[in-house]
């Protein structure tokens, strides 16, 4: 994990694998010392056992702290920012922040939404030099749920199964074929012409940096 590291989405179905990959991040991330981790957990269980690792920063599962936490994140990349441009770097120096969020979809639900999406967007827009990054999961692949405005900038796309066709095209910008229910998922990163069909346990080696 690095500043090359780049904002990923990761989309699929129940039982498609979401879980098993986003524990494979978290694996990596932890008892690192360059790597803080910002765990946004509606379900209250997806994430709750990392809450006490020392590599966690903040953790959240109700609606308040949710939006509170993504408050923090947000001022702390503009206070990275600031002290950037004070003593002239390009990139920050401090250790990265890896924000997970479990569940899109609970998030697009909330009253909140407006500001989770200005936010996102803008975290997307600017965070890698500040050392900011997302990590998005979601079960529903729809734009009320991954806005194009967010989508757009998540420069790494792993797509586990989908329900239909036209879910694939949203995400990958075409429908390459359907993947069985678990192990396998398509993989779209800025390198890629197009997406490539990659085991789920190799997905993490090719973008973790």
């Amino acid at each position: 994990m690095s500043k090359k590291t780049l904002n990923t989405l990761i989309a699929g179905v129940i039982g498609s694998g979401k879980s098993y990959l986003e524990n494979l991040i978290i694996q990596d991330v932890r008892g690192r010392s360059d790597v803080q981790m910002v765990l946004i957990d509606p379900k209250h269980v997806e994430l709750y056992e990392y809450k006490a690792d020392p590599t966690c920063l903040w953790y959240a599962d109700e609606e308040e702290a949710i939006y509170d936490t993504l408050c923090k994140v947000y001022d702390l990349m503009n206070a990275r920012y600031a002290t950037m441009q004070a003593v002239g770097l390009k990139d920050s120096q401090e250790p990265d922040v890896i924000v997970f969020v479990d569940e899109m979809a609970f998030l697009m639900q909330s009253s909140y939404r407006k500001e989770y999406v200005r936010m996102m967007n803008q975290i997307t827009l600017l965070g890698r030099a500040a050392g900011i990054h997302l990590i998005l999961c979601t079960q529903v692949s729809t734009q009320d749920v991954i806005p194009a405005c967010i989508r757009d900038n998540m420069q790494n796309v792993v797509c586990l199964r989908q329900r239909d066709a036209g879910k694939y095209r949203y995400l990958l910008g075409s429908a390459p074929g359907r993947l069985p229910m678990y192990g396998y998922g398509y993989l779209l990163t800025p390198d890629m012409a197009r997406p490539e069909k990659v085991k789920a346990e190799d997905i993490w080696k090719k973008i973790g940096g």
